[in-house]
């Protein structure tokens, strides 16, 4: 199991699919900033991953902090590109912080992550994961799923199908 700070995006895409439990199968202690509780639970009442994140926290699983050293905040605010939020950047932050990865699916959090020497995966490494673990049966109609739902991933491109590649489905 990896520490990690996560942001929304694997909250509402591993639930889109019924599989949101990898996170806390892969993930311990799973910290979010207050933001993303926000986002996922309070913004998106009634959309995947409010109803499972709400009870991820109740249950213990989730933890909300914030950062404490607001200078790394306002340090990788000014290094980050203009597309990211504030929510994004203390993801980063937190896990500068607190010695954990990433877990994101978005690119600019992810490549934020990468230049601060953070680990970093997304819930495509935690399906593959998964897979290779015997924890799910098969991936492609998984990642299919994701993509239906409007999960940004080319199925012809290479992430799609080195992920495929990497569990033998290719």
């Amino acid at each position: 199991m990896i520490k990690a700070v996560a942001d929304s995006g694997p909250f509402i895409h591993l639930a889109i699919i019924g599989q949101i439990d990898l996170l806390r199968r892969y993930c311990h202690p799973i910290l979010i900033v207050p933001q993303v509780y926000k986002e996922v639970v309070t913004q998106g009442t009634g959309k995947p991953g409010a109803l499972e994140l709400a009870e991820m926290y109740e249950a213990g699983a989730v933890q909300i902090l914030d950062i404490v050293e607001q200078q790394l905040g306002d340090r990788l605010r000014h290094a980050s590109p203009p597309t990211l939020s504030s929510a994004d950047v203390m993801v980063v932050a937190l896990a500068i912080e607190q010695q954990a990865a990433v877990v994101s699916d978005d690119s600019g959090v992810r490549e934020l992550a990468m230049r601060e020497s953070v680990p970093v995966i997304g819930s495509i490494g935690i399906l593959v994961q998964a897979r290779r673990e015997g924890a799910i049966s098969v991936l492609k109609p998984l990642l299919d799923q994701l993509i239906a739902a409007g999960f940004h991933v080319n199925p012809q491109g290479q992430v799609y199908r080195d992920a495929l590649r990497k569990v033998g489905e290719m």
